[in-house]
């Protein structure tokens, strides 16, 4: 049995690097390794911009103007979570670091060819079938249903990249006071700058643009097994 995905293909050097402290963490590690955790998730950070919001514009072949929009939100984002980040990885101990390197296993997912890896998180049937409704309103002339179901579909999407990637390992991780307020600033932040993001060019796409988006999110779902260790 297998559950839809929103995945995105891992670099073999953010993967190794991953691969690598996964198994120093559960292989009996003595001390928490903060500088490696710090350069794991600022390439993580932004290979999953690069997927979720630079080749997303790429394939709907937007203007300059609009892509210095992309570009400055993805910089509003980098900058937040690199803070949040520099801050965080020096204040966890060892057990944090076992529990941080468990979550990445949980979020990474073999190709089936075995070649390389994806990071992903699983999404409903119903989520995917709204992609894939958006493709058919696009390919019918229904181009305001479709524009309004592709900023529906971004909106959910931008909670559950947030939700896996933010919120359930700062649950995990079970931060302080102050280390939880830190990271909720910068899920705000990313909140927000995706939602503006979306508000403002969604409106703005045309017939061509709506299809080009809609068939890349699709290429996006992914189909994996439950995880096992």
């Amino acid at each position: 049995m297998t559950t839809p995905h929103v995945a995105f293909r891992s670099s073999d050097s953010l993967h190794q690097r991953t691969d690598a402290f996964i198994q120093r963490m559960n292989g009996g590690a003595k001390r928490p390794e903060p500088k490696e955790i710090e350069a794991i998730m600022a390439q993580f950070i932004e290979e999953a911009l690069a997927a979720f919001i630079t080749r997303a514009a790429q394939a709907a072949d937007l203007s300059p103007g609009m892509f210095k929009v992309v570009n400055m939100t993805c910089s509003t984002i980098s900058k937040t979570t690199h803070l949040v980040i520099g801050r965080s990885a020096k204040k966890m101990d060892l057990t944090q670091n076992q529990a941080a390197a468990d979550y990445m296993d949980q979020v990474r997912h073999p190709a089936t060819d075995g070649d390389h890896w994806y990071v992903a998180f699983p999404v409903s049937e119903a989520h995917r079938a709204q992609c894939k409704d958006v493709i058919r309103l696009c390919q019918e002339g229904e181009e305001d249903k479709a524009r309004r179901e592709l900023a529906a579909y971004l909106l959910t999407l931008t909670d559950e990249a947030i939700d896996w990637y933010f919120q359930r390992p700062m649950a995990l991780l079970g931060f302080g006071p102050v280390l939880r307020k830190v990271a909720n600033v910068g899920v705000e932040t990313t909140r927000k700058a995706s939602r503006s993001l979306i508000s403002n060019l969604i409106p703005k796409l045309g017939p061509e643009q709506l299809l080009a988006s809609a068939q890349y999110q699709e290429s996006m779902l992914l189909s994996f097994p439950p995880r096992t260790r």
